[in-house]
């Protein structure tokens, strides 16, 4: 008799439960959903049965479908995460046939909280007879998923592109045809990788062309740079320099519409339903970022980026063939039909230029060959931030026509070795066994402090003190310790990344993800070892950069 109250209350309980989800509205608060606490929970474990495979794959916000990592079967919100209010919306299913309980009313907890920890609230998608549970994670960074049929080792690839902003419900979602590739030298050895993502879309022809999209506030255009920030500890690293270079260095006065320089935005990335991390979106150091002008203007305006060690091979240079791409360390940009020599011919120029043993000839040259005042600020900027692997590579060198003919200006790039970090060879004895064999590892190399970071032409200028270069790249030192590179400027720009970093829970997220990648720097000592820096340069700058000279890294 007992056990057959038993059975009859639960029966009326589990009644009470399908009423109340089959026919009581979401409900009210900024998020609608619908709730069970922990006992109706329970009740509905028992009496369902747990899905042997997944068939819930379509959390949907106000309509819009979210991302989801089907290895957790756990759904991702990304919400403004500066703000304490929760924003507004319903969460659905995208199927009609399966309803939607949450255990927790999420929105009763703190949501900064809820986003810098990484609460995953759980939920049961009941189709039929049978549950799966399910989890929402909420985070505070715009979120890019792509998919394929192919896997992330794929060199080239195309599929889908899925996007989502944080910081607004506004059209805050939409999709792309893409085409991607793996980008990168040393880090497309690691299991993380770097990706160029092109945008595409169908025309009314039916024909595929590329989408023009702004992106997370960053610039209209159909190419973006995915960085993967595998090997920096810190994740900061290449956001700091390119900040602080957009602050005082990427603008020449001559070319308004041009930008010697790129800009990134934090974003957490999804591939084939799998959480794939914290990355860095980026503008492409290109034609259109620095406002080449083409053939139909006149003479064309060309960018070459070094890739290696340079110099040493104008022979081949002089008679390019037009298949080639690749000279003499530089690499030529954009998208070009072919080749000639005249395209080197630029580069040809300022190597020799540049490596020309008349010194004299060099002083007298400089202004009509190189943006002086570019050459400066890269040089002090690879100082201050310690650039060591922009010396011989990772810079544009980009000939802008003038009245004379062609003068460089100069856009640093793939700024993560920076800030004390350096690569050391690894021990053959640590290769045995590792799937990737990298012989490289990346680390803090505190010998930097108190290094000068050489590079052509920068060292030149100032060894021959051309057209005054010691006493303007003081002057310029001087300006940027009050400002950008102040100690208090630093520390803000320091706390602020690895504020924002800590309190989406990507930092977190993305370590879990990848364990044995660097993660866990200590902000702190970062910030000690910054301002250190600035002291030991404020001394060599005040009248002291000839003995400057005569210090360098190797």
């Amino acid at each position: 008799m007992k056990r057959q109250t038993a059975l009859a209350l639960n029966c009326i309980l589990l009644c009470l439960v399908l009423g109340y989800l089959f026919f009581v509205p979401a409900l009210g608060g900024p998020i609608r959903y619908q709730q069970i606490d922990s006992n109706e929970a329970a009740l509905l474990r028992e009496n369902y049965a747990e899905a042997e495979e997944p068939f819930f794959a379509e959390l949907l916000f106000s309509g819009e479908k979210l991302p989801f990592d089907r290895n957790t079967s756990t759904f991702y919100l990304p919400l403004n995460m500066e703000t304490e209010q929760w924003e507004t919306g319903e969460l659905s299913s995208g199927s009609g046939e399966v309803r939607l309980l949450f255990e927790d009313d999420f929105t009763k907890t703190s949501k900064k909280e809820a986003i810098r920890e990484g609460k995953a609230f759980r939920f049961y998608a009941l189709w039929g007879s049978e549950y799966q549970e399910c989890c929402l994670t909420v985070t505070g960074l715009p979120i890019l998923s792509i998919e394929t049929t192919e896997t992330a080792d794929t060199g080239v690839f195309g599929g889908m592109l899925y996007y989502w902003d944080a910081d607004s419900k506004q059209n805050w979602t939409g999709s792309n045809i893409l085409e991607a590739h793996i980008r990168g030298n040393t880090s497309r050895t690691y299991p993380k990788k770097g990706y160029k993502l092109t945008l595409k879309t169908q025309n009314k022809k039916g024909e595929v062309v590329p989408d023009k999209k702004s992106l997370f506030g960053l610039r209209t255009d159909d190419e973006w740079i995915l960085n993967a920030m595998y090997s920096d500890s810190s994740k900061i690293r290449d956001k700091l320099s390119v900040d602080l270079w957009n602050g005082y260095g990427s603008r020449v006065s001559e070319y308004p519409e041009a930008k010697f320089a790129s800009d990134l935005v934090y974003v957490e990335v999804f591939f084939n339903q799998e959480y794939w991390g914290l990355y860095g979106l980026m503008e492409p150091v290109d034609s259109k970022q620095l406002d080449l002008a083409k053939e139909e203007g006149g003479a064309p305006e060309y960018s070459y980026k070094a890739v290696g060690l340079q110099g040493g091979d104008d022979e081949r240079l002089k008679n390019a063939s037009p298949l080639e791409r690749s000279l003499a360390g530089f690499s030529l940009k954009g998208n070009r039909d072919s080749t000639d020599a005249a395209s080197w011919e630029p580069l040809i120029s300022y190597l020799a230029f540049r490596d020309q043993e008349d010194e004299e000839a060099f002083a007298r040259e400089a202004s009509d060959m190189i943006d002086i005042d570019g050459a400066l600020n890269v040089w002090i900027h690879f100082q201050a931030i310690l650039g060591i692997d922009n010396r011989a590579k990772n810079m544009y060198y980009v000939a802008k026509r003038n009245h004379e003919g062609y003068r460089i200006y100069f856009a640093p790039w793939d700024m993560d070795l920076t800030w004390g970090d350096a690569l050391s060879e690894k021990d053959p004895a640590q290769l045995k066994g590792e799937a990737d064999e990298s012989v490289w590892d990346v680390g803090m190399n505190t010998a930097l402090y108190s290094e000068r970071i050489n590079w052509e032409p920068g060292d030149r200028l100032i060894a021959l003190d051309v057209e005054h270069a010691r006493e303007r790249a003081a002057e310029k030192w001087q300006l940027l310790r009050e400002g950008l590179f102040s100690d208090e400027s630093l520390t803000k720009r320091v706390d602020s990344l690895a504020g924002t970093l800590q309190a989406s829970g990507a930092l977190a997220r993305d370590a879990g993800r990848w364990p044995d990648s660097n993660y866990g720097e200590d902000y702190e000592r970062f910030k000690r070892m910054a301002l250190y820096r600035m002291n030991i340069l404020d001394y060599y700058f005040d009248g002291n950069l000839e003995a400057y000279l005569g210090l360098g890294y190797q």
